[in-house]
């Protein structure tokens, strides 16, 4: 007797279809075995599917699972927004905050409502970068990366997800990399790194701060589109380089990925200091149902 669940399929860090980085949902999962969740995963072919279940603990409103073709990952920034579309879209929200039990903890997500549709924040716990003292010659030639445009801008640092973050010059050198995925995945493997983002202080839109690619081929993925949980870690990085001014209290930017793969998407960023010192930061942007339907599950 097969089983019936709600999917959506959503396109996150865009306010229009086919642009951004598409996501997959499964609500109601309670019940569905981990082989079961990353079958679905691989099936979706998307670099995050969500599954949205019962939580174990009272004061969270839902659990929350999110797998990529290949793995289960603790975090995916651009799946959770995505997973918060899809409930926002099937009438379920309990309101402008919502909690989500996760592997880490709890993760509350908050939606601020408007006329061309909701923005979904992401507020994680403030991450710190710890610079990379490793050789990167490997890394840089696997990048296709010019060690001569690795940008002085900032130091190469690791975030807590254990991503690799580099400075390049400009835009012209970071839509010109054409990494070797296959020795890339190998050393990131080896390095015990879940990804390498590649940032650039030259942006397509004029009003942007930053620029993006994101490889992560050890995980299943390629190169992501638009990548939600970075963009935290990368607020405090840009912000101890001194690339972020504040307005009283609050730096606020738009980062751009995805154009070079013909998906652009945009991110609102927001880090709050005090004193100094970074002291929180949320992770913002739209999103769209591209479609609905049903799962069949035998």
């Amino acid at each position: 007797m097969s089983r019936l669940l709600p999917i959506a399929r959503v396109d996150v860090f865009t306010d229009r279809p086919f642009a951004g980085n598409p996501a997959a949902a499964v609500l109601d999962a309670d019940g569905l075995t981990e082989p079961e969740m990353q079958a679905i995963a691989r099936e979706m072919r998307v670099a995050g599917t969500a599954f949205v279940s019962a939580p174990a603990r009272a004061d969270a409103h839902f659990g929350l699972r999110k797998f990529t073709p290949t793995r289960e990952v603790a975090y995916s920034g651009h799946t959770t927004i995505g997973a918060v579309r899809a409930l926002e879209d099937a009438g379920r929200l309990p309101g402008a905050r919502v909690l989500f039990e996760t592997a880490q903890g709890l993760l509350p997500v908050g939606v601020e409502r408007g006329a061309a549709g909701p923005v979904i924040w992401l507020e994680p716990p403030l991450p710190a970068c710890a610079p990379f003292d490793g050789p990167l010659a490997d890394i840089l030639d696997a990048l296709g990366l010019p060690e001569a445009r690795l940008g002085e801008w900032a130091r190469p640092a690791v975030t807590p997800d254990t991503d690799l973050l580099l400075p390049v010059r400009d835009l012209q050198t970071l839509h010109r990399l054409a990494p070797d995925l296959g020795r890339l995945g190998a050393l990131g493997a080896a390095g015990r790194l879940r990804a390498f983002c590649v940032v650039s202080p030259e942006t397509v839109e004029p009003a942007s701060a930053i620029h993006s690619r994101f490889f992560a081929p050890q995980y299943g993925i390629p190169e992501d589109v638009v990548t939600g949980s970075v963009h935290s870690s990368v607020a405090v990085w840009l912000f101890e380089a001194g690339r972020l001014g504040l307005r009283g209290e609050v730096a606020a930017f738009t980062a751009e990925q995805g154009d070079v793969l013909g998906r652009p998407g945009r991110l609102a960023v927001e880090l709050r200091a005090r004193e100094g010192r970074p002291v929180g930061v949320r992770v913002g942007g739209r999103a769209v149902i591209v479609l609905s339907g049903r799962l069949r599950l035998p």
